[in-house]
């Protein structure tokens, strides 16, 4: 027994001192860090990412727009006819069968990408936004856009709004379809900007913004004349007419009041706008202000469904026309000298014409809209609006002084628009929309016309229809 507790001893000192040896040759450095994970975060509205060694929330969205849009390219065609014809005896450029030569199918596509990225500070988040935008078509019914634009980037902070943004002034906007109904807009295509947000309990706020100048000078319009066009055509196929903008000296000062709570919200806002505007013969030069104002309301309607609202506007300016939203691309947009929306209208978008004789006349324009957003089911939705324009240049704006037989002006015009957006989402991020818009014009007959002189009856009335589908993917 001695002998063999002797034996096991031995054998097991021989293993410790062993193990110990080949204890000593491992190696002492620690072993690789575990991987670093992409974190999650949330600041404010913006859920995201943490940008790895950084403490700023990023957040990727977007999408992708596919759509074929459509509309009466005949009854377009016709109609810029009978106006030529009436205006110009010798206006061969267009002919009855001008139609066949036009697309009446677009085909259009957009893909954007937008950056959140924000940070929290001790006086609230502090948010870069940018929108990256790309857009290719075949130039019908939506134009063509080749490479990457800026359409929006700003940054936010403790109240301010600094750089490419939506104007404050405005409410509904360019409204659900994908031509902007006649609603002040500058949301679609962003504006640059500087302002400040107060904000106070239950819902209210204030915010003066200078914005960048809105200014609608009076080129690129067509006067009639009873023998030829006052202007030469320009490349685009549309007449120059008088008038060159000068430089700008001032922003657009806008001030608004906005309210959100659970009935809904409104909104106030008003324009100071400086016209700066010279004639074609460069001895008048206008510098003057316009203004414009707009209000609006919402209601949510839960007790139709959870979702759905109704909404209300009313826009009016004077010397300010592009905060009217009688600028609409659905009136008075040219597509190579022709309206793309088919009513055919030709007439003169400006802050301010000039009538002759050192004067001018500053325009009056107003719009109203309403607007019903409804949640037919979690995954259908049906969204009509309709909306009127008027735009006026008085009785000083009947004659113009352009020549020496001078030009014939129609100086008031109005408009219907009517336009729905039936919308299938059947999974989550992609829907399918129909876009269905009709509009109907009228302008006045502009003052002296007549039959004989003029070459035949003016035109007053036009209309036009336009549709489109469109599939859009967003993440």
């Amino acid at each position: 027994m001695t002998l063999m507790k002797s034996l096991l001893l031995g054998s097991a000192a021989t293993l410790v001192v062993v193990a110990g040896a080949q204890a000593a040759d491992l190696p002492t450095k620690k072993g690789a860090p575990a991987a670093e994970y992409v974190k999650v975060c949330k600041v404010g509205d913006i859920a995201g990412f943490v940008i790895p060694g950084s403490d700023t929330c990023l957040k990727i969205s977007g999408y992708v727009n596919a759509q074929i849009a459509m509309g009466n390219v005949e009854d377009e065609r016709k109609i810029q006819w009978n106006v030529h014809r009436v205006i110009n005896s010798y206006a061969s450029e267009i002919t009855t069968s001008a139609a066949k030569y036009v697309n009446d199918i677009g085909y259009y596509t957009r893909g954007q990408v937008n950056f959140d990225a924000v940070t929290n500070t001790a006086m609230g988040p502090l948010l870069a936004h940018i929108e990256l935008q790309a857009n290719a078509g075949d130039n019908r019914f939506d134009s063509t856009s080749g490479g990457a634009v800026l359409n929006a980037g700003y940054v936010q902070w403790a109240g301010i709004t600094a750089g490419k943004h939506g104007s404050f002034f405005d409410y509904l906007a360019g409204g659900d379809t994908w031509k902007d109904m006649f609603s002040p807009d500058h949301s679609g295509t962003p504006i640059n900007l500087l302002a400040y947000t107060a904000t106070f309990g239950g819902g209210f706020s204030a915010t003066i913004s200078l914005e960048q100048n809105e200014s609608v000078a009076n080129v690129n319009i067509p006067w009639y004349h009873p023998y030829a066009w006052i202007g030469a055509p320009t490349s685009s196929g549309t007449y120059a007419a008088s008038g060159t903008q000068l430089g700008v000296r001032a922003p657009d000062i806008v001030a608004a009041l906005d309210v959100t709570q659970s009935w809904g919200g409104a909104h106030l806002a008003g324009v100071a706008h400086n016209v700066r505007v010279e004639n074609s013969s460069g001895n008048s030069d206008l510098d003057t202000w316009g203004y414009g104002v707009i209000g609006g309301v919402t209601f949510n309607l839960p007790m139709l469904s959870a979702g759905s609202k109704i909404a209300f506007q009313g826009a009016y300016a004077h010397g300010a026309i592009g905060y009217s939203g009688a600028t609409s691309p659905a009136w008075g947009e040219q597509d190579n000298g022709f309206n793309p929306n088919g009513n055919g209208t030709y007439f003169p978008m400006a802050d301010a014409i000039y009538v002759g004789n050192g004067s001018w006349s500053l325009s009056n324009a107003w719009s109203a809209a309403a607007q019903l957003t409804w949640k037919v089911s979690p995954n259908f939705e049906i969204d009509p609006e309709i909306a009127y324009a008027s735009v006026d240049y008085g009785s000083a704006a009947a004659y113009y002084w352009g020549s020496p037989y001078g030009g014939i002006l129609s100086q008031k015009a109005t408009a219907w628009w009517v336009g729905a957006v039936f919308d299938w989402s059947p999974v989550k991020n992609l829907d399918f929309a129909l876009d269905a818009i009709y509009e109907a014009s009228h302008q006045s007959t502009p003052y002296g016309w007549n039959y004989a002189v003029n070459n035949g009856v003016f035109h007053n009335d036009s209309d036009g229809f336009n549709a489109r589908i469109h599939v859009v993917r967003s993440f």
